[in-house]
């Protein structure tokens, strides 16, 4: 089984490239677990429920033209979703470096924070804004 470090994951938010703003990154997907017990069960059942999806960027800010707090700042004040597209490798898309696409929107936004010292960051949680949720790709 081949293993991976992550050293050029590709990261585009509303078709800027920002893959070198990003210190990291988390993809997740969860669902609901619904309970389905019925009456003279011996032990609880589940099925799942409805999907969901979050893509977590740790992001280095940046107040220049077409860096971070530019792209970010006019999107935590819409309610238009856009494009996310994630890939553990900045090469082609195939069946070693799949391509995660999601349609989001930002519901929080810190343009500054951090402490004397240290480099100026912030977490953006972007939060899935479609029926189709999370969407893996291999070509």
């Amino acid at each position: 089984m081949a293993k991976k470090i992550l050293k050029n994951v590709s990261i585009t938010v509303n078709a800027v490239d920002i893959s070198n703003q990003v210190a990291e990154v988390a993809v997740e997907t969860e669902r609901d677990e619904v309970e389905v017990t019925g009456f003279q069960a011996a032990n609880k059942e589940y099925l799942p429920g409805l999907g969901d999806a979050t893509i977590t960027l740790t992001v280095l800010v940046d107040y220049g033209a077409s860096s971070i707090d530019a792209t970010f700042w006019p999107l935590s004040t819409t309610e238009t979703p856009f494009p996310v597209v994630i890939k553990p490798d900045s090469g082609a898309v195939g069946p070693a470096n799949p391509t995660y696409t999601m349609q989001c929107l930002m519901y929080g936004y810190s343009p500054i924070a951090g402490a004397v010292g240290e480099r100026a960051e912030t977490e953006v949680t972007l939060r899935n804004a479609a029926q189709t949720g999370l969407v893996r790709a291999i070509a």
